[in-house]
């Protein structure tokens, strides 16, 4: 019933009918590096003594917060029924087989993977009533925040951990995870901050250079970036753009927010959103895009047919959406991946980003405390253990071994020509203010994204219908009202 009204406060303000996509996502398998596990061991949890100096809000020692209870002693397992770990894909799955399950002999698990537009419905159900509910969950950074404040997961003290053990983590992750009285509920593996993906073979050809020193330049700023759009529409004569749609760009400005949504119940639009309405408006009347949605078949082709210079997002992208892949050699590209592959490099985008970081929860039905605690421990506090994921193309959550990495002249990926990325994403971390985000921001982003799209369209009006349609639509959907 809320969609419909939603749909019919658009169609008030529109000149057409019809409405904007809602931007999907999924998590990237990681490379297997099984041959690693075996130098690991179930006491290897220690951290690191590293102490290499990383970002402002990544992983300084002084933020991180005090325990709120002293971390339960003795913790044990109360069941001995395979532990129950709920998700809405395979990929926390592929880690476990894959690195956890060798070096644990005896662990079992019932790994149960619903649908992602049934996930939340299903988990809050098993929440609330107890039935079959999880031991652990796996939360989307979109909606993690719903889980935090709330009396059905547990603060990561009472699993025994010490909140001292997060010392090498990037702060804004255990931060984003704390609840009002100051407990940690979640903790994550990896993060995924953003950059600019860029074509190669275009970047020689329409900037020049597809060094990404130069590249970055052309990248710099919002309004360097249009200039590029423009540079390169022109030079094409339209048959390249520099973005395939405004949706490769939206997550960078949604990052960009100094407000949160609704304040004391009052929903509002912080001045970047307004940017971004003026922004989008230009490009599209300019035709400086494809008009295309994330994820569409057209975006898909034009992450391979040499028709846009840049896609937006984190390393993930690359496998999930992008499709690229190489043969067990690691030179061959694959039979059926983008036969682009290796031609990208990336640069920084105007401002930072992240993308897609994953929390691991425990529920308060949780009777595996003891293999919980150690699950929470090997993928997100094991130094060792982060070394293998960075090994193997991820951004572990792990500041010094990503700081060492970012250092490393013989680090390389193949996926992006031999560049390292590590320090341009790097610096992407810290940058935007978690303090605004709220358990109602998928909804609210959701909304957002068909206001913009209408509006950019020319389906709605100006700025201050945008932002009625916008209002309204939430506060008829209830969101941000409680």
């Amino acid at each position: 019933m809320k969609i419909y009204k939603i749909a019919a406060l658009f169609l008030s303000f529109v000149m057409v009918s019809g409405t904007a996509c809602a931007c999907g996502k999924s998590q990237s398998p990681l490379s297997s590096a099984k041959e690693t596990t075996e130098t690991m061991s179930t006491a290897e949890t220690a951290l690191p003594s590293e102490t290499t100096a990383v970002p402002t809000e990544t992983a300084a020692v002084s933020s991180i917060p005090s325990d709120i209870i002293t971390p339960a002693a003795g913790v044990t397992d109360t069941d001995t029924t395979p532990i129950v770990i709920y998700s809405y894909n395979d990929d926390f799955k592929v880690l476990l087989d894959t690195y956890f399950v060798p070096a644990h002999p005896g662990f079992t698990y019932d790994y149960r993977v619903i649908d992602p537009d049934q996930y939340q419905p299903a988990l809050n159900n098993a929440l609330s009533s107890g039935t079959d509910a999880p031991d652990i969950f796996l939360a989307d950074a979109d909606y993690a925040k719903k889980y935090v404040n709330t009396s059905y997961t547990l603060n990561i003290n009472e699993l025994g951990i010490s909140n001292s053990e997060l010392s090498d983590q990037f702060a804004f992750t255990y931060k984003y995870t704390m609840s009002e009285k100051g407990a940690v509920k979640g903790v994550c593996w990896q993060v995924n901050p953003c950059g600019v993906i860029y074509n190669r073979t275009l970047a020689k050809t329409y900037l020049g250079s597809d060094d990404p020193a130069v590249v970055s330049g052309y990248f710099s700023t919002w309004s360097d970036f249009k200039a590029t759009a423009e540079l390169v529409s022109t030079a094409s004569g339209g048959a390249v753009k520099a973005v395939s749609g405004m949706d490769d760009i939206r997550r960078t400005y949604l990052n960009s927010r100094t407000r949160p949504w609704s304040e004391n119940g009052v929903i509002s639009l912080d001045s970047v959103m307004f940017a971004y309405f003026d922004y989008g408006k230009q490009l599209f009347d300019e035709s400086l895009t494809f008009g295309t949605r994330f994820g569409s078949a057209e975006w898909t082709a034009n992450t391979s047919n040499s028709s846009v210079l840049s896609f937006w997002g984190p390393l993930p992208l690359l496998f999930e959406k992008m499709n690229f892949g190489y043969d067990a050699d690691g030179v061959t590209v694959s039979k059926d991946a983008n036969p682009t592959t290796g031609g990208w490099g990336l640069c920084a985008a105007p401002s930072g980003c992240d993308w897609g970081d994953v929390y691991i929860f425990a529920s308060k039905y949780d009777d595996n405390k003891a293999a919980t605690a150690e699950i929470m421990r090997w993928f997100t506090m094991n130094g060792e253990f982060a070394s293998v994921l960075a090994a193997a193309g991820s951004f572990a959550n792990n500041a010094p071994v990503m700081t060492a990495l970012a250092a490393d002249t013989a680090y390389a990926v193949p996926y992006l020509g031999g560049q390292n990325p590590i320090p341009i994403l790097l610096a992407s971390l810290g940058t935007y203010d978690i303090s605004i985000y709220s358990k109602d921001d998928q909804e609210f982003n959701s909304v957002f994204e068909q206001t913009a799209a209408a509006y950019i369209s020319g389906r709605i009006l100006s700025p201050a219908d945008a932002q009625e349609v916008f209002i309204s639509a939430c506060t008829d959907a209830g969101i941000g009202t409680d």
